[in-house]
């Protein structure tokens, strides 16, 4: 462009004052923008830029639409031209929010806290978002969008953040399960998380804390109050629940005594804790210890899987248990893959803890 400047026949266009003219300069500049785009010398891209900017209010539905869809994937980009993209209606601004690479934190959280729900739920979706914009999607306290930030594995989520999400979702338990089984829950929070969460969320926590918090959290979980709960929680990991929580816990206390699920018990059988996973088995099938004890200490594969079927086990586990419980090193055959099949196609979890407890007496 150079000394040749003054004659652009952009400027021209912006000597001329009308609403008309307006709209012609910007949709001739965009229009040159777009044609040279990244070959855009520094000089011109500013002046395109500038116009665009400052004029934006003139341009058409349709150059927006253009103007965001070429700049959706370009590193290029001027920041001030993505951001009114960024702030505008919907449709213009999806591409943007969703892949635009030089959209800035600062300029999402504006988006967030100026626009509307489609807007905050692109965002929710995009990837490797900070913590300050995760941030401003938690304290719009919108569980659908908490929902599509609790999925974005690739969120950064700060550990007050993620509490006060805990604390909007305590009544939404599958959105709630997805938050709290993220890779990233804060340590802090693993006590309060395990209190909410549903059985297949508990599995996944106590299979990355060590043994002996895994039994540390389902003692608290078991206490009959919510008080108590939140009294050894602060004194395991120095963090209290979520008062929301603790209202949820005293509100369903009865059912906090849950019934051990298969992971769980599996989980405890591999560390040793035999006597644990016979008591659970037991309690699961509503049988007594002593004769589910008596049956599983044989390790017979039929009285395995029988076990395993009524108990609604996956039968892929019973191999698992067979070897844990085997004293005797005999090897798990094709026979044994056999039996268990059988014993799949044959029972019903009802028809087999009838057959499990045949003969069983206290």
């Amino acid at each position: 462009m150079g000394n040749n400047s003054t004659n652009h026949p952009l400027i021209s266009l912006a000597e001329n004052s009308s609403r008309e003219a307006r709209e012609a300069l910007v949709a001739a500049t965009a229009a040159q923008f777009l044609d040279s785009g990244e070959e855009c010398s520094l000089m011109e891209r500013t002046l395109f830029s500038d116009i665009l900017v400052k004029l934006y209010s003139f341009a058409r539905q349709e150059v927006r639409i253009k103007l965001s869809a070429t700049l959706a994937m370009a590193d290029w980009a001027p920041i001030d031209l993505v951001r009114e993209l960024a702030l505008d209606s919907f449709d213009i601004a999806q591409p943007i929010l969703a892949f635009c690479p030089i959209l800035n934190d600062d300029i999402l959280v504006e988006v967030v806290r100026e626009c509307g729900f489609e807007h905050r739920m692109t965002i929710a979706e995009r990837s490797c978002i900070g913590e300050l914009v995760s941030q401003s999607l938690i304290e719009t306290e919108d569980k659908n969008i908490l929902s599509n930030l609790a999925a974005n594995v690739t969120a950064r989520i700060a550990a007050h953040d993620f509490e006060h999400a805990m604390n909007v979702l305590s009544e939404t338990p599958d959105t709630l399960n997805s938050l709290i089984t993220r890779h990233d829950l804060p340590p802090s929070l693993v006590a309060a998380a395990f209190a909410i969460a549903g059985a297949e969320a508990r599995d996944l926590i106590t299979a990355r804390v060590p043994p002996r918090i895994a039994s540390r959290l389902v003692s608290v979980v078991g206490d009959c109050t919510a008080e108590a709960a939140a009294k050894a929680t602060k004194s395991a990991f120095h963090h209290p629940m979520p008062e929301r929580v603790i209202e949820t816990v005293r509100r369903n206390a009865h059912n906090l005594n849950v019934k051990p699920t298969p992971g769980f018990l599996v989980a405890a059988l591999m560390r040793g804790e035999r006597e644990h996973f016979v008591r659970g088995i037991a309690r699961i099938l509503e049988l007594p210890v002593a004769g589910v004890s008596r049956k599983l200490a044989s390790a017979e594969t039929e009285s395995i899987a029988l076990a395993a079927r009524a108990a609604n086990f996956d039968s892929s586990i019973v191999r698992t248990i067979y070897e844990t419980l085997e004293v005797r090193s005999i090897p798990w055959t094709i026979g044994d893959d056999r039996t268990v099949a059988l014993v799949w196609m044959r029972c019903s979890p009802g028809a087999a803890r009838t057959a499990f407890a045949k003969g069983m007496t206290n």
